[in-house]
């Protein structure tokens, strides 16, 4: 369920489009599976290694809670934005909840309850 090659990544990069947040970047990209594959990035202008990590960490949790609700058949990558290091984990979570209904990857049942619990 990750993508993990650096051909995966580019692939969904340059194939893909993308919906910015300040927070972080989505791409998404069909891959024509049964599955969805994530992938998660922090460059080095999001700060030292620790930093990058933490980034990295508050995404895969944020996207840990929502994938259930994501719809099958796509490679998504989320590239961190250096702001997202000043929020929280739920503010991470809302954010990535709303960048992916924009995107029209949460699958259309679980988007409007979603929306009624308040992420």
């Amino acid at each position: 369920m990750r993508l993990r090659r650096p051909e995966d990544f580019r692939r969904v990069r340059t194939g893909g489009r993308s919906w910015a947040h300040p927070l972080f970047i989505l791409w998404r990209l069909p891959n024509g599976g049964a599955v969805t594959r994530i992938g998660i990035a922090a460059s080095r202008r999001v700060g030292n290694a620790v930093e990058r990590n933490r980034a990295r960490r508050l995404l895969r949790e944020a996207m840990r809670h929502l994938y259930h609700q994501v719809t099958v058949g796509w490679d998504i990558v989320l590239v961190a934005r250096s702001t997202l290091l000043k929020t929280d984990e739920r503010e991470v979570e809302v954010a990535l909840s709303t960048v992916l209904e924009r995107a029209g990857l949460l699958t259309v049942n679980d988007a409007s309850s979603c929306q009624a619990s308040g992420v």
